[in-house]
């Protein structure tokens, strides 16, 4: 029907002008966060952009439901204010004639959702921690730069490094200066190696072969220590957790699992998909047939919800986790109390009244 194809056509072009702009800032906002991690040393710079694209995939079930959401709004919106809807009404077309291409867009992209939230995005998650984790450890090789002066212990130290082997990274005649026990002195070496220690994360330099000298020559404190092996801490590493967080698991592992945080994250995953119905049928029960009825109102008010439907949403996913409510009961009791309150919206609507009984005795008074 004609109906279809063009509420169809309208939301498809509009959900992807809305896309395009949402995720736009989003990823300005993402790339700044990595920048600025990336200054920091806690994310290699060449793979920021690499980040940011899985941090983009992450996050395709969260914002598309809200994308269809508005594209809805705005797409009814238009339709009001240039009476669209009233000549559908005029022809015997009402307010659910329009669920039914809803629902058909819906379900599809409840489907694309659903792949996203069950499959695509913890794989994205663990792949973007395997990424980071990686990179940590090869910047950790590559952090020292041959024939260059370094600092290390917070700028308590300065150490040079004349040459770094291609093969194995050994590092070659090796000048320190900083203080150990609180007396200032040099060491040289001739070879050494780059170390990380597995409890602490902390980067070390091993020097081999090498001699300190502390003090003044010609002073009595002035003193010269031959060594075998002499460590200096460089700067502790980042460690990313090996193990896996519930949102990172494979949903078929989630599945196979008994643990109570497990199920939540299974009903949390579950929930990206059935909140888009819902909330196709609260934008299509925010449109009124009444041109004269305020648009700022029925805007703001359809944002509202949304807004309660994701908190009310997010305590009762913090409650379950907490334990503090039975898994059975699950996030679909937030989903039944919205879908009902949307069905009824869309009756009133439909039968052009307002939302609360008895606002439209008082408006005509």
């Amino acid at each position: 029907m004609i109906l279809d194809r063009s509420l169809t056509r309208e939301i498809t072009y509009t959900g992807i002008a809305a896309t395009i702009i949402i995720f736009s800032i989003f990823l300005v906002a993402r790339l700044v966060s990595l920048l600025s991690q990336a200054a920091r040393g806690d994310v290699p710079a060449d793979l920021v952009f690499s980040l940011l694209g899985l941090r983009l995939v992450s996050t395709f079930d969260v914002l598309l439901p809200v994308m269809f959401f508005l594209a809805i709004l705005m797409v009814m919106d238009r339709w009001i204010r240039d009476n669209e809807l009233s000549i559908w009404a005029a022809s015997g077309v009402g307010l659910r004639r329009f669920l039914r291409p809803l629902v058909i867009m819906g379900l599809v992209l409840a489907s694309i959702i659903a792949m996203f939230a069950l499959f695509i995005a913890p794989g994205a998650d663990v792949k973007a921690k395997t990424l980071k984790q990686e990179g940590l450890e090869r910047a950790m090789v590559s952090a020292i730069t041959p024939g260059v002066f370094n600092e290390a212990q917070n700028g308590q130290a300065v150490y040079y490094v004349e040459e770094v082997g291609l093969q194995d990274n050994t590092l070659r005649n090796i000048f320190v200066y900083g203080a150990a026990q609180k007396r200032e002195g040099v060491v040289v070496a001739e070879r050494g190696f780059q170390q990380i220690d597995d409890k602490t994360g902390d980067r070390f330099i091993i020097l081999k072969n090498g001699s300190r000298y502390e003090g003044i020559p010609g002073n009595a404190d002035y003193r010269m220590i031959d060594f075998e092996i002499y460590a200096i801490r460089v700067k502790p590493v980042q460690k990313v957790a090996e193990d896996l967080y519930p949102k990172e698991m494979p949903f078929g592992d989630l599945l196979a699992s008994d643990e109570r945080i497990h199920k939540v994250e299974i009903q949390w995953r579950l929930s990206k998909v059935a909140i888009v119905p819902v909330l196709a049928i609260l934008a299509l029960a925010f449109s009124s047939l009444d041109v004269r009825r305020g648009r700022l109102g029925r805007i703001m008010g359809a944002i509202g919800m949304y807004f309660l439907y994701s908190n009310m949403l997010g305590f009762a996913h913090a409650l379950l986790k907490s334990g503090k409510m039975p898994v059975f009961l699950g996030l679909w009791w937030v989903h039944a109390i919205f879908l009902l309150f949307a069905l009824y919206m869309l009756q009133r609507r439909t039968a052009n009244r307002s939302m609360i009984p008895g606002l439209d005795r008082l408006r005509h008074r």
